[in-house]
C-alpha cells in the first residue's frame, strides 16, 4: 500500500498555491517576531516580554508543525522552509547574550588556544592569563576559576574563530552556519526517507533553537550536524558515516548516544575507524582534563539544573553522586531496550537522548535541541511542547532575583514537564483509540 499522500484535487482550499502562500505566511509571521526579539533590551532584564513574544513565535510555529501535511506538494516548499530558517537566525543574530553567558567562554578560550596557551591546563582565573584579560570577554566568562570542559573539535572550532576573529558575533556566525547546515542536512535526509520538507519545520523553525543557537549563540548544532550526518550516511556510506560520528563526539558528547545503533549497521573497517579516532580523540581529552581546576570533573559531580526526575532519584538513594550512576545506568538501559528491539539508529539515537534529557541532573533548555534535531523523523507533541515550556526555567515573567544563579523550584518543574507529558499521553490514548475504531470499522466491513 503506497505511503505517498494524495496531491490535492485542484479547486480546492488546499491547491498547491494555496499551501505554498500558507506556508510562506506563517514563516513569514515567525520571522518578524523573531525581528521583535531581536530588538528587546537584553532578555534577562525584559524576561515577561520576552516570554510572551516566544508564547506568539511557538503559536506560528506549532500552526505549521499540526497544518505540516498540507504543504508537502507546496511549489518550492524546501526553500521556504530553508529561507525560513535563514532568515529567522539571521534577525537574531545582532542579539547580545544575557539569558546565559557560555558564549563569552568560548570566545575566552578560543583567544587563549588561538594564542598558544593551554585551556585545559589554565583556568580564566589562572595568573598566567592575566595579560589576555579584557574589559568585554574577561568579565562576563562563567565559572573562571575552573578550566576548559570543552571536547578537542569544539575547542579548535572556537580557536579558529578566535584567529579571525575574537568576538561575540564572529563566534554567533560560526554556530548558526553549523545550524543552517543542518537545517539542510534534515531536508537531505528526510527527502532520502521519502518524507517532505515540511516535517524538518519540527527542528528549523522552533523558537527554541532559533533563541538559544542564534540568539545565545551555544555551540550545540556544531555537534549537532555531525550527528544528523553520520546518522544519515550510516547504510550508503559507512565511512563517511564513521567519521562523522568521530567528529561529532569529539565536538560534543551527546552523539555518543548513537554509537550502539551506528555500530550494529556499519562494516568492520567502518567500526574499526570509529573507534580508533573516537577512542584516541577521548582519551587525550580525558588526560587533558585531569587537573585540580577540571571544568569536566565540576560538572560531573556538582552541576545540577532544571531537573525533575533526577531530584527523586537523588531522594530515594540518598547520594547525588550515586544518583548520577543511577541515571546513566537508565539512559543505558534505555537505549538497550531498542537495541534489542531493533529500532533504526535515527529512532533509537532519539530514544537514548529523550532518557538522557529527563533523567539527567542537567536539563538546559538548550539540551533539548539535541531531541528537536530528531522530531523530523516523527514530531512528538510533548516534545514540541516542552520546547515551549522549559523557558520556565529562567524565570516567570518577572526576572528572578538571583539573576543567573536561579534555579526553578520544584512546582515549577512539575509545570515544565508535566505540561507536555500530559499532552503526549492524551494523544497517545487519542492515537490508540483510532487505531481500534480503524480495526472495528475494517471487521464490520469484512476487509
Amino acid at each position: 500500500m503506497s505511503t505517498v499522500a494524495p496531491r490535492p484535487e485542484p479547486g480546492t482550499s488546499d491547491t498547491p498555491i494555496g499551501s505554498a502562500l500558507e506556508l510562506l505566511a506563517l514563516g513569514t509571521g515567525l520571522v518578524l517576531v523573531m525581528g521583535l526579539l531581536a530588538r528587546l533590551p537584553p532578555w534577562s532584564a525584559e524576561l515577561g516580554r520576552f516570554q510572551a513574544l516566544y508564547l506568539v513565535a511557538f503559536a506560528f510555529y506549532a500552526l505549521a508543525v499540526v497544518r505540516a501535511g498540507r504543504f508537502r506538494f507546496a511549489p518550492s516548499a524546501p526553500a521556504i522552509v530553508l529561507a525560513v530558517a535563514a532568515a529567522a537566525r539571521l534577525a537574531l543574530l545582532p542579539v547580545t547574550p544575557s539569558l546565559s553567558d557560555d558564549l563569552y567562554r568560548y570566545v575566552w578560550e578560543g583567544r587563549v588556544a588561538a594564542l598558544g596557551f593551554d585551556p585545559y591546563r589554565f583556568a580564566p582565573l589562572a595568573p598566567e592569563l592575566a595579560p589576555l584579560r579584557d574589559a568585554v570577554i574577561f568579565p562576563r566568562v562563567n565559572h573562571p576559576e575552573l578550566s576548559s570542559i570543552y571536547p578537542p573539535f569544539s575547542m579548535a572550532g572556537f580557536a579558529l574563530v578566535a584567529a579571525l576573529s575574537p568576538t561575540v558575533i564572529a563566534m554567533k556566525l560560526w554556530n548558526v552556519l553549523h545550524d543552517l547546515a543542518l537545517v539542510g542536512a534534515l531536508l537531505a535526509w528526510m527527502r532520502r526517507k521519502g518524507l517532505g520538507p515540511e516535517v524538518v519545520i519540527a527542528y528549523a523553525w522552533c523558537p527554541l533553537v532559533l533563541v538559544e543557537y542564534a540568539g545565545n549563540g551555544h555551540n550545540d548544532p556544531t555537534a549537532m550536524l555531525w550527528l544528523v550526518l553520520a546518522l544519515m550516511w550510516v547504510d550508503r556510506r559507512p565511512t563517511a558515516s564513521a567519521l562523522a560520528f568521530a567528529a561529532g563526539a569529539l565536538t560534543k558528547l551527546a552523539p555518543l548516544a548513537a554509537l550502539p545503533f551506528l555500530i550494529a549497521r556499519w562494516p568492520w573497517r567502518a567500526r574499526l575507524l570509529a573507534a580508533g579516532a573516537t577512542g584516541a580523540g577521548l582519551l587525550a581529552y580525558w588526560r587533558l582534563t585531569r587537573v585540580p581546576s577540571s571544568g569536566l570533573d565540576a560538572y560531573w559531580h556538582t552541576w545540577r539544573n532544571n531537573d525533575l526526575v533526577f531530584h527523586y532519584l537523588a531522594a530515594a538513594v540518598g547520594s547525588e553522586t550515586a544518583a548520577r550512576w543511577l541515571a546513566a545506568g537508565i539512559v543505558c538501559g534505555v537505549a538497550l531496550v531498542a537495541f534489542a528491539r531493533g529500532a533504526s539508529p535515527g529512532d533509537g539515537t532519539r530514544s537514548t537522548l529523550r532518557a538522557a534529557l529527563l533523567t539527567g541532573p542537567v536539563a538546559h533548555p538548550w539540551y533539548f535541541g539535541w531531541a528537536l534535531a530528531l522530531e523530523p523523523l516523527g514530531p512528538s507533541g510533548g516534545w514540541l511542547l516542552l520546547s515551549l515550556t522549559c523557558v520556565l526555567s529562567y524565570g516567570f515573567l518577572v526576572p528572578p532575583a538571583e539573576g543567573g544563579s536561579f534555579h526553578a523550584p520544584l512546582s515549577w518543574r512539575w509545570i515544565e514537564y508535566g505540561a507536555p507529558l500530559a499532552l503526549g499521553v492524551a494523544l497517545a490514548l487519542w492515537a490508540r483509540r483510532r487505531r481500534g475504531s480503524g480495526r472495528e470499522a475494517a471487521r464490520l466491513t469484512g476487509r
